[in-house]
């Protein structure tokens, strides 16, 4: 396969093991790959035992060369379902098992991020914030959506996740994400 594909994927959003092919093409031209966007001022992380690959904005050493990504802030309640499922997903890697991928349900992704949205007097409200972080978070790539099962709607927390909010970090957006709770609970 011809390694342009895999550039122009790349830029458009993470990579996976689970395209084989593609994901074949890119350990094989990973070089060639990272080169290529290193000259463009981006780098290129695989982690292979995770099985996802991704871009990121290199450290700026050449000034000349502008920001291909930008720099968006994550919206508080993107942030609260990414700190709350890669905690989940530290303690499911923790435990030794046969399943590799980690799927909870909307309701399990409710009922664990509830605590960190501001009480609202209508319940229908809070929990269509809720929604709007989930579908933000799915667009995002951090978790897919699987078909439903027994009536329920689950979501697979895809291992780009661990790029996203890396362990060193979590301890401090998790007391953040506390004291803004708080701080709301006190108003």
């Amino acid at each position: 396969m011809n390694p342009n594909p895999i550039k122009v994927r790349l830029l458009q959003d993470a990579i996976y093991s689970e395209d084989l092919e593609v994901w074949a093409t890119l350990l094989r031209c990973r070089q060639h790959i990272d080169n290529y966007f290193q000259d463009l001022g981006l780098q290129l992380v695989v982690h292979e035992e995770d099985g996802f690959a991704y871009l990121k904005q290199a450290d700026q050493e050449d000034a000349m060369i502008p920001r291909l990504f930008r720099r968006d802030k994550l919206a508080r309640g993107v942030a609260i379902v990414g700190v709350v499922l890669r905690e989940r997903l530290l303690q499911f890697d923790e435990k030794v098992h046969d399943e590799s991928r980690l799927i909870v349900t909307k309701e399990e992704i409710v009922q664990m991020t509830a605590p960190f949205f501001p009480e609202a007097n209508d319940e229908i409200r809070a929990d269509k914030r809720i929604e709007a972080a989930i579908n933000k978070s799915e667009e995002m790539g951090l978790v897919r959506k699987l078909p439903v099962f027994s009536g329920e709607e689950r979501y697979e927390v895809r291992r780009i996740i661990k790029a996203r909010f890396p362990v060193e970090t979590l301890r401090a957006l998790r007391e953040q994400l506390k004291a803004h709770a708080n701080k709301l609970d006190s108003q």
